[in-house]
Parts: C-alpha cells; sequence; structure tokens
C-alpha cells in the first residue's frame, strides 16, 4: 500500500534529520547553506509553532495526541475506502507521518528539535520536516477536497 509506504517514509525522514541535528548541529548557532535565505539552526521547542505554550506539555500532548488520532482515523478510513483513497490516502499519510514524528518526540523528550531557518520575512520561524509535511499534507488535503467539490 503506497500510503504506508508514504507515512513511514516521512516518518523515518523527520526522526532520522532530527538525530542528524542532535550529532552535527551545535545549538543555537546559525550555519548557513545559501546566502541570506537558508540555514541550520538547531533549537529544541518545548511550545508549539513560535514556543507557544512552552512548558506546557501535558496540554500540547493533549491536543496534539488528539489530533494525531482523528488524521489516524481518517487516515485508515481513506486507506480502507475504494472510492476516495486516491484523493485523501497519500495527503493524510503525509501529514499524519509529520504528526507522528512530532508526536514521538514530545512523547519522549519533552521537546522537538528544530533546525531548518528560511530568513524571509519579520519573525521567520524554525521548523523541522515534520513540520514541513504537516503544512504541505494539509495543503494537499485541502486540493483533494475542492477536487472533490468540483466532481459533484
Amino acid at each position: 500500500m503506497k500510503s504506508l509506504l508514504v507515512f513511514f517514509s516521512v516518518l523515518g525522514l523527520d526522526l532520522a534529520t532530527k538525530k542528524w541535528a542532535d550529532l552535527r548541529l551545535p545549538r543555537g548557532k546559525r550555519k548557513k547553506i545559501t546566502k541570506n535565505l537558508l540555514y541550520f539552526q538547531h533549537i529544541k521547542n518545548s511550545g508549539m509553532a513560535y514556543h507557544k505554550f512552552a512548558g506546557k506539555r501535558k496540554f500540547i500532548l493533549g491536543i496534539t495526541g488528539g489530533l494525531t488520532a482523528i488524521y489516524s482515523v481518517l487516515f485508515l478510513s481513506a486507506c480502507l475506502s475504494k472510492k476516495d483513497a486516491p484523493d485523501y490516502a497519500i495527503p493524510l499519510a503525509i501529514t499524519l507521518g509529520g504528526a507522528y514524528g512530532n508526536f514521538l518526540e514530545r512523547w519522549k523528550k519533552g521537546y522537538v528539535t528544530d533546525f531548518i531557518y528560511i530568513n524571509k520575512g519579520k519573525n521567520p520561524p524554525i521548523f523541522n520536516v515534520a513540520d514541513g509535511a504537516l503544512l504541505l499534507g494539509a495543503i494537499l488535503v485541502g486540493i483533494a477536497s475542492l477536487k472533490d467539490k468540483t466532481n459533484m
């Protein structure tokens, strides 16, 4: 099943890159990848985006665990459905791989490892592969949903 392969690939890539960041990148220092745009900057984020709710581990685990459970049910439903599986299973697998990556690390360590910094805008975030997968998956789910509405 392609969607399971996608899920495990995203999860594995996320966990492997976080491990790499832990072993190879000094915390807090920026390492330039491209001139004035892309950097590695290793931080430990005990909150959510932009350190929101930092230090509120149980709250964050409850919210992210609940959302991950809901997405898991949607993913299983899409995988078992003959009708919508091609449109929704892969985007949900991408999203779920990212969700599990961050959830597992937060559960185990109390924080997530962020290390990708794009120097654009007023307050650019530092993020990880899981965060990118969550965003990409959500966009693809939205596109699949719009596609469904136009085919009705």
